[in-house]
């Protein structure tokens, strides 16, 4: 196959490409052993050179992250990774998703931010600065390994975004030299082509690749002996972290909430869940930097947890790059074969700082006194061991799927069966998590706030002062009234909500009373009071959406008897609608209006409204929920909710359920081929009995508009209008059926009257039937001058407009040595006017006329002779029986499958955007406090 001399493939880009690669891998290898071999003595020169190495890695990454973009926006189709990931359809403001939606892009992303970081960290004036770089390109070195795409022998390091996608398919398409033409790229997941996957991922991988600011500091802290001296320097970091890596996570919940089919904002799912960890484990990290940094307590906390975080990203990597997840979660990657490769990494970022740390636990200073219970850094200890602990609590149940891989594991080594001990992932993961995530909220809500009003070390006793006593009432009496006016705005509201409620409330009122009455409305120093009071509006907003959530699509009296098999919990959550029938539902009224097909999409809109005692309506609005198909339009691929905000309420609709027929092609094939049809033959004004209906052709037309088709200026169009009733029902009902007849294509249009499972469609016979065979027509002569008319019959005119030597390659495409013209000729009547194009053809000293028949108005018309001398053209022409004499086939089918129904589920999710504005609350008080501390970045050696 490699002796085939391959047309249009840009092999250029494939050796650069791999060369760029190689680049980054061994110059960041380079630095990395310069370091190790250098570090205790490190010269200038060396400096230098690792500073070299370090530019040379950051510019092959560019350059590499340069060629994908271009390849993916030519469509070089001969890359695995274009043809994967981009079609020629995909909007170019996708090209950015795309990149991302693969393993080697979202890898390329990480290695991108981490130079980026390591570009800073380099040009600070810190004793660190050279270390924590090498730590980056350590990571870097790593990550780099994974988009080699080099054999060992039979083992794979890494895989290539330039790999040739001949080299990874063996078929026999590849036989062919002109293969890309004969290839189009299969596109981007339908459910990643929206704003939000341009913007999360970038945003949510900064965060990733941020926590390895603190992992840097802690480990060359290590490495060095040094444990105090960055304590202030880290923190601005760290602190940039937490903002950066939450913010993340909150546009990953709003994607889901606002465009994914979660049902909510937050569903528990392995992925969501591990990149919470991480950023759980920084805050704690944080706090107990916070405390070191005071008080010189928590130092060996503060370095294990900053380790620790950035541990929990490279886990969750491999949790979800490793197709360990598979089975677990809705947006896991699958296997690459990189498996192995990630288990290295967390191997390495596990054992490499745990060694350092268990031996230097001896020379980390701490104190000989224990934390006062009064003082605040006991409390901000306690605190950052509960948020420890509920990390602890999620990693254990998302890791369930790798604790039963390793028993099997094991169980193949021994040579015995081990599956008696696997675990099962919980079957209601959010009933799971909550039942234990709730006393973590209760109380860091309670834990957090009040160590606001305690003081590190010195004067302890002061710290229970009159002002202390003053301050801890007004919020424990404050907190206590609002949630206990608060109560009455939920249903069913147990005792540890009620903890809960109150926890929030003493988080938000003991945040505002530090800020009066510490801070004096300082706002500068306001970081840690919108912290923990977001964190409370926060709660606040949890706890109202997951109490008072209410499920509005029900009404289980008129589902009775639209839906089969379905159980009461089925029928209490969802909601039949038929088209253009009003269902009452939960207060509100709806409707089924119409569906829209564009692009990938079937868009469906849906009315609310409510109605007062006189039936006016109060409140009206529309939504416009939609399911999405796979790129190939084969199959439903995702339903996107649509939602109406308000202030206090979002009220959520999601497409439950489609029509069977509607839902994959295999599906609609299968349905079509079940229709029964029995064919009729029927003129105008007749009336004719089938089995169920009496059915009478009221009208014919030549006209049409059809959703979603294009039509050409010579397309022959019919519609029938037919007026159709039950035999057991009087109510008459419209079909109309169409067909459209171009050159030597048929397109149908049939109408299905869903109420009376009825389809009714025109032949493709039809037009033998309309238009005699050519042998049995009569024609007569005429002959015309370009602009001349002539009357054919009554008030029936022929006029020649012209000719033209542009023919349809529709029609005919004319071959070498052949002259085709075509006549440009309009035939009216006292109904329609229409132009027909028949052809004269000269094939050497052949003529050949191909004639044209027009459907309605009935004629047929070919091209006989051309005169230059008179520039007289000849024409025959014979004219058809009126269309409205002729019985016109027809089939019907009364087995047809229902499609103008669709399944909603709608959710009233009360004060939902106080979970928006707490979470931006949080994360602004991180970001205001990063900024408040970038000055304390520096620290000497």
């Amino acid at each position: 196959m490699n002796t085939i001399q391959y047309v249009g493939e840009h092999l250029w880009i494939h050796y650069a490409g791999h060369f760029l690669v190689l680049l980054a891998f061994f110059s960041a290898l380079f630095s990395v052993v310069a370091f190790i071999l250098n570090f205790k003595n490190l010269t200038k020169e060396w400096e230098s050179a690792i500073k070299i190495g370090f530019y040379t890695h950051w510019f092959s990454i560019l350059s590499i992250l340069f060629l994908i973009f271009f390849i993916m926006s030519r469509h070089y189709y001969e890359y695995q990774y274009v043809w994967a990931h981009v079609s020629d359809e995909l909007p170019m403001k996708y090209i950015l998703s795309a990149f991302w939606e693969g393993q080697e892009g979202s890898f390329l992303l990480w290695i991108f931010w981490n130079c980026l970081i390591g570009f800073f960290l380099l040009r600070s004036k810190n004793k660190f600065n050279i270390s924590n770089t090498i730590i980056v390109l350590a990571v870097n070195f790593i990550l780099t390994s994974m988009l080699l795409g080099i054999y060992i022998g039979d083992s794979r390091i890494g895989s290539s975004p330039f790999v040739l996608l001949r080299h990874v398919m063996d078929i026999p398409l590849f036989n062919n030299a002109e293969y890309l033409s004969l290839i189009k790229g299969n596109g981007l997941n339908p459910l990643l082509q929206n704003y939000w996957n341009i913007i999360h991922p970038p945003i949510l991988f900064l965060g990733f690749s941020s926590t390895i600011v603190p992992f840097a500091f802690s480990l060359s802290g290590l490495i060095y002996r040094d444990y105090t001296s960055w304590l202030k320097a880290v923190l601005p970091w760290a602190l940039f972290s937490g903002f950066i890596l939450g913010t993340g996570i909150l546009m990953g919940g709003a994607w889901a909430y606002e465009a994914l089919s979660f049902g909510g904002y937050w569903a528990w799912d392995p992925v969501e869940n591990m990149s919470l960890v991480p950023w759980i484990v920084l805050i704690a990290g944080i706090h107990t930097n916070l405390i070191a940094k005071s008080t010189q307590y928590s130092i060996t906390p503060m370095i294990a947890t900053y380790l620790l975080s950035f541990f929990m990203v490279v886990y969750s990597s491999f949790l979800t790059r490793s197709g360990i997840l598979g089975d677990s979660s809705a947006h896991a990657f699958t296997q690459m074969g990189l498996e192995w490769q990630l288990v290295i990494f967390c191997t390495i970022i596990l054992i490499v700082p745990s060694v350092y740390l268990f031996k230097r636990i001896p020379e980390i200073p701490r104190k000989n006194t224990e934390e006062q219970i009064i003082s605040r850094e006991f409390w901000m200890f306690i605190g950052s061991l509960v948020l420890l602990f509920s990390a602890l609590l999620i990693s254990f149940t998302t890791s369930i799927p790798v604790y039963n891989k390793i028993l099997d594991l094991l169980g193949n080594i021994t040579n015995s069966s081990l599956e008696s001990y696997h675990r099962s992932t919980p079957l209601d993961p959010v009933a799971h998590h909550n039942q234990y995530q709730i006393w973590i909220g209760i109380f860091i809500g309670f834990l957090a706030s009040a160590s606001l009003y305690l003081k590190y070390l010195g004067e302890r006793k002061a710290n229970l002062n009159k002002a202390f006593l003053i301050n801890l009432s007004i919020c424990f009496i404050g907190s206590l009234a609002l949630s206990y006016f608060n109560s009455y705005s939920f249903e069913n509201l147990n005792w540890s909500h009620a903890l809960l409620l109150w926890s929030a409330w003493f988080a938000i009122v003991s945040s505002l009373v530090f800020f009066i009455r510490m801070l004096r409305f300082q706002f500068r120093l306001a970081g840690t009071v919108l912290s923990h009071g977001g964190f409370g509006i926060l709660l606040l907003g949890i706890l109202f959406t997951g109490i008072n959530k209410k499920i509005i699509s029900s009404n289980q009296f008129a589902q009775q008897g639209l839906v089969e098999n379905w159980s009461d919990d089925d029928i209490a959550k969802h909601l039949t609608l038929i088209k253009d029938q009003k269902m009452f539902m939960n207060g509100y009224w709806v409707q089924y209006l119409s569906d829209t097909f564009i692009l990938k999409s079937r868009i469906y809109e849906l009315e609310f409204w409510k109605e007062d005692t006189l039936n006016n309506k109060t409140e009206s609005f529309k939504l416009y929920p939609e399911i999405q198909y796979d790129n190939k339009l084969t199959k439903v691929a995702a339903s996107n909710p649509s939602t109406k905000h308000y202030i206090n309420k979002d009220v959520f609709s999601l497409i439950a359920q489609i029509p069977q027929t509607q839902v994959d092609v295999e599906t609609a094939q299968k349905a079509e081929d079940s229709l029964n049809y029995e064919t009729y033959f029927c003129k105008l004004g007749d009336t004719f009995f089938t089995k169920k209906h009496v059915v009478v052709l009221s009208a014919i037309l030549n006209d049409f508009d059809a959703k979603d088709f294009e039509f050409k200026p010579n397309d022959q169009k019919l519609q029938l209008i037919f007026k159709v009733k039950n035999l057991e029902d009087d109510t008459a009902r419209t079909a109309t059926p169409s067909i459209v007849f171009r050159n030597n294509l048929v397109y149908r249009f049939p109408y299905q009257i869903d109420p009376y499972q009825m389809r009714i469609q025109i032949p493709d016979t039809a037009f033998s039937t309309l238009v005699p065979e050519f042998g049995s027509q009569k024609f007569n002569a005429i002959v015309l001058k370009k602009g001349n008319e002539i009357e054919i019959g009554d008030q029936k005119f022929i006029k020649l407009i012209g000719f033209s030597k542009d023919i349809d390659p529709d029609i005919y495409v004319p071959q070498e040595n052949e002259i085709a013209i075509s006549a440009q000729l309009e035939y009216r009547d006292q109904e329609k006017r229409s132009v027909l194009n028949p052809i004269y053809l000269i094939k050497g000293n052949q003529v050949i006329s191909l004639p044209v028949s027009a459907v309605y108005p009935g004629i047929t018309i070919r091209f006989t002779k051309i005169n230059p001398a008179t520039e007289e053209m000849s024409f025959d022409y014979a004219v058809h029986a009126p269309i409205t004499s002729i019985k016109i086939p027809l089939q019907i089918a009364e087995n047809a499958s229902r499609n103008d129904f669709i399944v909603i589920q709608v959710t009233e999710f009360p004060w939902i955007n106080l979970v928006w504005f707490g979470s931006i609350v949080m994360l602004l008080g991180l970001l205001l406090s990063a900024y408040h501390k970038r000055n304390t970045t520096r620290f000497e050696v």
